[in-house]
């Protein structure tokens, strides 16, 4: 008996393109509630977000995505109420893309949350973005408001971008906004944060550990300003080889910043701030301590984080008439190699208190 050939063929061409058919269904997928997020994830390779509502005490997972995944933020996220530590979005793997579509806001309701104490006491509130595990990634052109607390924590992440990231937490300056920092970097390598516009209640920049890590173009207002630390009392009290640079602070309590945390042990060697900019800082222009607790620091500096390498050059600006140009206080010994250059900081008052002075810096 003889098969008819072109039967053969027609079940040939249906074999391979059933498959096909399902790949491409799965490529993309848009959802629009937690659930079907969950149960679909794995499937697809570009996710679109749309208006989702993220039940209450519930995150936004996104995390062990498939390498290569894009995830698209459409419409308006939001977050129902619930005392918890969070976070309300996570996100890890490897080749990942987040981005933000035309018009879309990531809203963290966080006047729901705001009690004036941050995580200090009060309420418990969520932290707001995990950007923990993540490879060779890029999160870029998201618009965020009203994070409950801290917005991004970037942690063991290796070659991340976070470009054109606008986080207005304005609100919170007159609704009990508090610990509100924008980006809270530790263990991380290769971290590059680009064109942020930042308007909060706490640091903008918080690096507490990690290497090769870059902040750049940045706009912050209201809050701490652009800190390394504070570092110690961690699993990973080391800092090395970073750049902040061409950017503006103002309107906030502090300019440049390093803190360190008193008796504890680590390092920070190989900073540079570059091309900042300063405008009413209230309360310092440049403050770097090694006596550093949280909310109290001590007045008296230790030696075990040792501040070392550090240049500042083209750091200008005005603080106000109440607040401190420049404030250093540094252990015996502890900071050295410092290269001041073009540092210009006027309009407030000069400290008496600083000590320890390295050879190249001013106070």
């Amino acid at each position: 008996m003889h098969s008819n050939p072109l039967l053969t063929l027609s079940f040939a061409t249906l074999a391979l393109a059933a498959p096909s058919k399902t790949i491409k269904q799965r490529a993309s997928c848009t959802f629009t509630t937690t659930d079907a997020l969950s149960s679909g994830k794995s499937s697809c390779t570009d996710i679109v977000l749309d208006g989702i509502t993220v039940p209450a005490g519930e995150t936004l997972d996104l995390t062990k995505l498939t390498t290569g995944t894009t995830v698209t933020f459409q419409g308006t996220t939001s977050f129902e109420y619930e005392e918890w530590e969070g976070p309300l979005i996570s996100v890890s793997g490897t080749s990942i893309t987040v981005k933000g579509a035309t018009g879309h806001v990531i809203d963290g309701n966080g006047s729901q949350w705001w009690d004036g104490e941050g995580s200090n006491g009060g309420k418990t509130k969520p932290k707001f973005f995990y950007a923990h595990s993540l490879t060779s990634s890029t999160i870029t052109g998201l618009n965020v408001k009203n994070t409950p607390v801290q917005g991004f924590s970037v942690n063991g992440a290796n070659d991340l971008t976070l470009d054109s990231i606008t986080i207005d937490n304005s609100a919170g300056d007159s609704a009990g906004g508090h610990n509100t920092d924008a980006f809270d970097v530790g263990s991380s390598d290769g971290v590059k944060i680009i064109n942020a516009n930042i308007k909060n209640q706490d640091d903008c920049l918080a690096i507490n550990s990690g290497s090769n890590i870059e902040f750049t173009g940045g706009t912050c207002s209201g809050g701490h300003g652009l800190s390394i630390g504070s570092v110690g009392g961690r699993d990973d009290n080391d800092v090395s080889n970073v750049i902040i640079s061409n950017s503006s602070i103002l309107n906030s309590q502090n300019g440049v910043r390093i803190k360190t945390v008193y008796d504890a042990t680590g390092s920070v060697k190989n900073v540079t701030y570059s091309d900042i900019t300063l405008n009413n800082i209230t309360s310092y222009g440049i403050v770097i301590e090694q006596d550093y607790e949280n909310g109290s620091p001590t007045g008296t500096p230790t030696t075990g984080v040792p501040i070392t390498d550090l240049t500042l050059n083209g750091v200008t600006g005005a603080v106000a008439a109440s607040a401190t140009d420049v404030y250093i206080l540094c252990g015996d010994g502890s900071c050295s190699d410092w290269t001041w250059t073009d540092v210009n900081v006027t309009g407030g008052k000069t400290s008496t208190k600083c000590s320890n002075i390295p050879t190249g810096a001013t106070c």
